[in-house]
């Protein structure tokens, strides 16, 4: 993925100090040209960065690397470091690159994956924030190893916590599955702490499988006025895995002692860094159940000595060997291993492998029709073009090849086409579990180009492959001399030996001239960017946990009216370099439908459907092959909304040779990836949904360009809610602001169509604005003392004929709580819910308790003893409105 800039720095000074390159110690001092943001990157990751992006030569001269990472190089018109593994905490590093008399510095956060730190939850104000809490017991990376744990709030005085705070560790994301904390833990009244034994840690551990888990932490005062949420991934573990790099012969490699490798758990996101010994050998503690990628940090050839593999439930023992090649720079021994092959003929190249002692995944009931079919013939090799191809066809066998490529003299440009077919689509959703293949890529040597990646065949069911590439100018490299290409390419069949997975990289020269044989014009790569143009990071958010936003790629999909508040930049490459583009359009399609374009069908998701809006018009940039959208508004699309998943795809017309042509929608290059992924969840304005529209409530933000957009399934629940109303969901593309990442609506959620703030029942079977919650629940409050003061005055009546007289406003407010309680104990019980916030102070008394604020008793209420867990009630928020995030298939109500 291309690391882009967040804030580009002003480069005049660069160009207007250059000069001649002259360099003498009497000569003007160094000019600062400026310091930039970078995107955040992750940890233990291989990075290169475009020096071309950066605003800097190709032949920048020097990289000084501080902070968080150690070492970095200028190499092939790139800026390349490697990552720090994770720590639980972001980490910061800085570059100071020097170009003639010019010095540019850069900054870039490495964003945690995994973050150690309890995090809030919720709809809380940051003035005062909320208390941090400490969890003292947890390992490493927040292992639970039977230690005893403490759970202690900071800088609060003491406060009566012990009746209503409750804990628990969810499954699995769900929450049907789950230990209860509050049945193993004791408070501790002195400094309001709550401590689950070691014995009692013991009897939790034994009740969870391995794997990584959500803590949430909801601590509750009795009196009301302090109660505040917390969550944590936290994990079981006892898998320990050991490796060692080995020669193609088999050798250990020896001379990389203190050099790294990184982890990368493709899942779990558990990114760790280990050091080689003097014997090339290392470990990593505590791994989870995943797949991973294993991959020695080498700054000349990033990403080219790699492999994958999986790690089982039930591993405490695996031990992975990863083979290093020949031609990289790197003393394997092996004029030792030739001296031994001559006196061992017949002796063969190890491979990379993994061995492990826990149980692989059940076998799948694969009818043998659907097993494996003809793979399409691969090119031929010619006078111009190679082609580097693996197939991973055995069970958990990791397939490398390492190649190299020589570009002759005088070559103007090099085409790279890389694809990724996998018959893992044939398999039907519930054969497909735990065996979703890994490949991975990667090609050096291409000036200015970072052409790597890895990921899971997941992304590729329903449409049985991926592809990506670029045309490269190399004529300033060949000029006076070849260029040497190196790169890997890599796949394994994860799980079973079953529906293989092809990795295939074809060099092609001359990629700027046209071909006279050929008029074809095809889509290389298409893809979406974040940060937009106002520096808000978009699609995707960043601050993720099961009950604030949850993962994912979110598309705000326009039904009526275009918008242009939160564009998206977007660049497209295309093949043959010269040809003439005139018109750009984009379609989206449902994943596993077809590619089929219907003509004369109604618009709608279930096909291809292209917009017919001519994307040219916005504002662009083109340099051969490429064109470049700073900030694209997405055309209309009409009809029926999506249910599940989306792709989009780019089509291209226009012109090669003077021949009118256009792209084939149905190529792998022409799905628009993001983060390399080219699944999105699409969102639609429920404000603008027949039936909906007229039960919004609150200012719409049509200037943040709208804060309904929601997925399908939120559509269908809140059509199901019949009059309810409601007010924000998320923004567009879920846009997002400030170093929280909190929603561009000002909130700290809300960033995944999933979360909905609604009215409060009105207790006359409606959900008005008074007795919904407006101004902050004055009329609910009103209504409370308006009945507390109805029963004082009737007191003496009451009294006076020995039974209870209860008057109009004392059943008002028990209707208001009647129907309050009913709906969210209604919803706090579906599976499809994560969390329920509703207000605090008056509205927890009535509500919770079935009290009034001087914690008098409700005649005829009592305490809510059937509260769900999943309502939590949020001081000084959630007056005006209770809140409600949801999950999966909501399609029943």
């Amino acid at each position: 993925m291309r690391i882009l800039i967040a804030i580009m720095f002003f480069v005049g000074a660069l160009l207007s100090a250059c000069g001649d390159g002259a360099q003498t110690q009497s000569g003007p001092s160094p000019t600062l040209a400026g310091k930039a943001e970078l995107q955040d990157v992750k940890p233990a990751q291989m990075v290169s960065l475009s020096l071309k992006e950066l605003g800097l030569p190709a032949g920048a001269d020097k990289v000084t690397p501080s902070g968080a990472v150690s070492n970095a190089l200028l190499k092939d018109g790139q800026l390349r470091f490697s990552t720090p593994g994770d720590t639980g905490k972001d980490q910061e590093a800085s570059f100071e690159i020097k170009s003639g008399p010019t010095t540019s510095q850069f900054h870039v956060l490495i964003r945690s994956q995994r973050p150690t730190s309890a995090g809030v939850y919720g709809e809380f104000t940051d003035d005062p924030p909320p208390p941090n809490v400490v969890v003292d017991g947890l390992g490493a990376n927040n292992v639970m190893t039977g230690a005893p744990l403490t759970f202690r709030l900071q800088g609060v005085p003491p406060l009566d916590l012990k009746e209503k705070s409750i804990g628990e560790i969810t499954v699995g994301g769900d929450s049907a599955i789950s230990v209860h904390l509050e049945k193993f833990w004791s408070f501790n009244p002195a400094d309001s702490s709550f401590s689950i034994s070691g014995p009692a840690m013991q009897r939790i551990l034994d009740a969870l499988p391995n794997g990584s888990f959500w803590m949430h932490l909801y601590f509750s005062a009795n009196d009301g006025e302090f109660a505040v949420g917390y969550e944590m991934l936290v994990s079981k573990t006892e898998t320990r895995l050991s490796g060692n790099l080995l020669s193609e012969r088999g050798d250990p490699v020896t001379s990389l002692a203190g050099r790294k490798v990184l982890l990368n758990g493709v899942n779990t996101q558990m990114r760790a860094v280990a050091v080689l010994d003097a014997n090339g050998a290392f470990a990593f503690e505590h791994v989870l159940p995943d797949v991973y990628f294993l991959t020695l940090s080498d700054l000349h050839y990033p990403n080219v000595v790699s492999t994958s593999f999986p790690i089982y439930e039930g591993s405490t023992q695996a031990k992975v060997t990863m083979v290093v090649p020949p031609g990289l720079g790197i003393d394997t021994g092996a004029k030792a291993a030739a001296q031994r092959a001559a006196a061992a003929p017949g002796s063969s190249a190890v491979r990379s492998s993994v061995t492990q002692d826990g149980k692989e995944p059940p076998s799948r009931d694969i009818p043998a029709s659907k097993r494996s079919s003809p793979a399409a013939p691969l090119p031929a090799d010619g006078d111009d073009s190679a082609v580097f191809s693996v197939t991973a066809a055995e069970q958990d066998r990791p397939i490398n090849k390492n190649f190299d490529f020589e570009v002759p003299a005088g070559t103007e440009s090099v085409s790279v086409r890389i694809t990724v077919l996998t018959e893992e689509s044939r398999a039907s959703a519930k054969n497909r579990g735990k065996h979703a293949d890994s490949w991975s890529y990667s090609v050096v040597g291409l000036p200015d180009t970072n052409l790597s990646a890895s990921g899971l065949v997941d992304q590729m069911y329903g449409t049985g492959g991926t592809g990506t590439g670029a045309c490269v100018d190399v004529s300033k490299q060949t000029k006076n001399s070849a260029l040497k290409i190196s790169g890997s390419v890599s796949a394994t069949n994860i799980g079973d030996d079953l529906l293989p997975t092809t990795t295939t990289v074809e060099l092609t020269l001359e990629c700027m001239r046209s071909k006279s044989s050929s008029t074809n014009l095809e889509v290389v790569s298409a893809k979406f960017l974040s940060p937009n143009k106002n520096s808000n990071p978009i699609i995707s958010p960043l601050k993720v946990s099961e009950r604030s936003n949850l993962a994912g790629s979110y598309l705000s999909i326009p039904q009526s009216r275009s918008d242009n508040t939160n564009t998206i930049p977007f660049e497209i490459r295309y093949s043959p370099a010269d040809a003439t583009i005139t018109e750009v359009n984009l379609g989206i399609a449902e994943v596993a439908a077809t590619t089929t374009v219907v003509p004369g069908t109604s618009p709608g998701v279930s096909a291809l459907t292209f917009s017919n809006v001519n994307l040219l018009t916005q504002n662009h940039t083109r340099e051969p092959g490429l064109i470049k959208f700073p900030g694209l508004s997405l055309p209309t699309f009409a009809g029926e909304m999506a249910i599940g998943n989306i792709t989009v795809t780019v089509r291209l017309k226009g012109s090669v040779g003077g021949v009118a042509v256009s792209s084939d929608p149905a190529a792998k290059g022409g799905q628009i990836e993001f983060n390399e992924k080219k699944e999105f969840t699409p969102l639609y304005l429920a404000g603008d949904v027949t039936g909906l529209s007229d039960r919004r409530f609150g200012i719409r933000d049509t200037n943040k360009g709208g804060d309904s957009w929601s997925t399908m399934q939120t559509i269908a629940w809140l059509l199901g809610c019949y009059a309810c109303r409601f007010n924000d969901i998320s923004s567009q593309h879920v846009a997002q602001v400030g170093a929280e990442h909190d929603s561009i609506l000002v909130h700290k959620g809300h960033s995944d169509g999933q979360q909905i703030d609604m009215r409060y029942a009105d207790g006359a079977g409606g959900y008005s604005d008074a007795l919904g919650g407006q101004n902050g629940g004055a009329h609910i409050r009103q209504l409370i003392n308006a009945a507390k003061t109805e029963i004082v005055e009737n007191a003496g009546l009451t009294a006076k004929i020995g039974t209870w007289v209860a008057g109009p406003k004392q059943r008002e407010l028990e209707r208001w709580i009647d129907e309050n309680r009913a709906i969210l104990e209604t919803e706090g019980k579906k599976p499809y819910t994560r969390v329920i916030f509703i207000g605090g102070s008056f509205i927890e008394q009535a509500l919770v308790n079935g009290k009034f604020p001087d914690d008098s008793d409700i005649p005829l209420v009592g305490a809510w003893t059937t509260k769900p867990r999943t309502v939590e009630t949020t001081p000084g928020q959630h007056m005006d409105h209770w809140h409600i995030s949801l999950k999966g298939a909501l399609l029943y109500k």
